[in-house]
């Protein structure tokens, strides 16, 4: 494949996908409607991005591709070291279905941020980072635009943040890094001007420049080449991952929480001159809170809003704000601990908690097709399909299951206004699944373990 040509061009016909149908205007505050701000899955070649990933000793990473024809993708993994030749391995489906491709039988060298490039489409990428301790991964990213924001980090005391800056083309990139935190715009000195030479990445620890910030968001900018950075933030165990995104007036988070042990938080940055207004929607299974909360984000200042009391369990949320934002949402284990109970004074099993966090970027429109490449079944992990209708009418889905042909297809009804979630189980592998629904909606997936949480958001299928 021509490499270079493709990826810029890929980038730019993402870019300019086709805008999908806007979702039923909500009651509330005359809020700016929503803009397509995210990746989608065009019936084109294209090419996907995926910056946080790692296979090594302790780390293994999967490549999940979902296909609605049949498709070649060349997986092509770059080297740290300028010049040295990159890694590349070739897969092919034969129909609509599902790849997942271990990157440790391509190679074993610890990070190693990939691209790949499809023939065909519509199609789409995720991948997951998975150790005994760490389960993370989100979507890959299609689009490359020259600002990326990257709201939610933190470096407060139990959390490690790390940017990724990942350069796939060939030319070298120049990058720099703002800041801005609760006490307001954050001096980032050492990531001005910074290069990222030709097929290489670069990792960068904010401990060490901007130690123990409660919030901490991000804005990267290339005044040459291209990057695509990736943020994660480490517990003392598991780790929350997720790529950059641009600013949208409306966001949609199918999950922002799984079950009550999980405290959701949502993280808004607001790059705009003005102060931004951001009503908060909420969405259970018992039912749905339009307004729930509204908060005023002011410039310079990102605001983390504590979902936990709005919900007892399962989230999905909906943010209407009166400009564009940036937001992910996070969901944390509690750390806290009960008394022990026994003579030693030692904690028993169910006396202690451990420290799973998860995170995801949102969805700014709703779209009745949907690819959800994964769900394969982690070892001892549990995955669900989250379904988001934030519109007026009942939505009638089909789930085809993708890369196992004696798996039928599931129909369910989403009312409106509402969010359902549907349990694949402990002992159901499946390499993906396409989304079809009779009305907008918005999906996404989770997966639990006792080594940590993952969310990752779904991909709209347009064209």
């Amino acid at each position: 494949m021509k490499r270079t040509v493709g990826l810029i061009l890929a980038g730019v016909a993402i870019a300019a996908a086709v805008v999908l149908p806007e979702p039923e205007p909500a009651a509330g505050p005359d809020f700016v409607g929503p803009e397509i701000r995210e990746s989608v899955a065009s019936a084109a070649a294209s090419v996907w991005y995926c910056p946080w990933v790692a296979s090594g000793a302790l780390r293994d990473s999967t490549v999940m591709l979902a296909s609605k024809v049949p498709v070649s993708a060349e997986l092509t993994l770059p080297q740290q070291i300028t010049d040295e030749e990159p890694d590349v391995d070739e897969v092919r489906l034969d129909e609509a279905g599902a790849l997942v491709i271990a990157v440790g039988e391509i190679v074993r060298r610890g990070d190693t941020p990939l691209f790949v490039e499809l023939d065909d489409g519509p199609a789409a990428v995720a991948t997951v980072v998975s150790s005994a301790e760490v389960l993370t991964g989100d979507t890959c990213v299609a689009r490359i635009p020259k600002v990326w924001e990257l709201p939610g980090g933190t470096t407060r005391e139990g959390r490690t943040m790390t940017l990724r800056l990942f350069n796939p083309f060939p030319e070298l990139a120049k990058v720099s890094v703002s800041g801005s935190s609760e006490s307001g715009e954050t001096g980032l000195v050492d990531l001005q001007n910074l290069d990222v030479e030709g097929r290489t990445w670069q990792d960068v620890s904010l401990n060490a420049l901007v130690p123990l910030l409660d919030d901490l968001a991000l804005t990267v900018t290339s005044s040459e080449g291209f990057v695509i950075p990736s943020l994660a933030v480490a517990g003392s165990t598991d780790e929350a991952s997720w790529p950059g995104a641009a600013p949208a007036s409306v966001w949609e988070f199918p999950v922002a929480s799984t079950r009550a042990e999980f405290s959701p938080s949502l993280m808004i940055s607001n790059s705009n001159s003005a102060p931004a207004v951001v009503a908060i929607d909420v969405y259970t299974d018992a039912g749905t809170t339009i307004g729930a909360r509204e908060v005023e984000v002011d410039p310079s200042i990102p605001r983390r809003v504590d979902l936990s009391d709005l919900a007892d369990g399962a989230l999905g949320i909906r943010i209407r704000a009166s400009s564009p934002v940036a937001a992910v949402v996070l969901a944390e284990e509690s750390t806290a601990v009960l008394e022990p109970t026994d003579e030693e004074g030692q904690l028993d099993d169910d006396t202690q908690r451990g420290d799973r966090i998860a995170g995801t970027i949102g969805i700014s429109n709703p779209a009745v097709q949907w690819l959800l490449p994964g769900l394969q079944a982690v070892s001892d992990a549990e995955a669900t399909v989250w379904l988001l209708n934030t519109g007026g009418e009942a939505a009638t889905v089909t789930l085809q299951p993708l890369g196992l042909r004696d798996l039928p297809a599931v129909k369910q009804t989403v009312a409106a206004g509402s969010l359902q979630g549907l349990p694949l189980g402990h002992d159901v592998t499946v390499g993906g699944y396409l989304i079809e629904s009779s009305t907008p909606i918005s999906a996404a997936w989770s997966v639990e373990s006792p080594a940590g949480l993952m969310f990752i958001t779904g991909t709209v299928v347009s064209g």
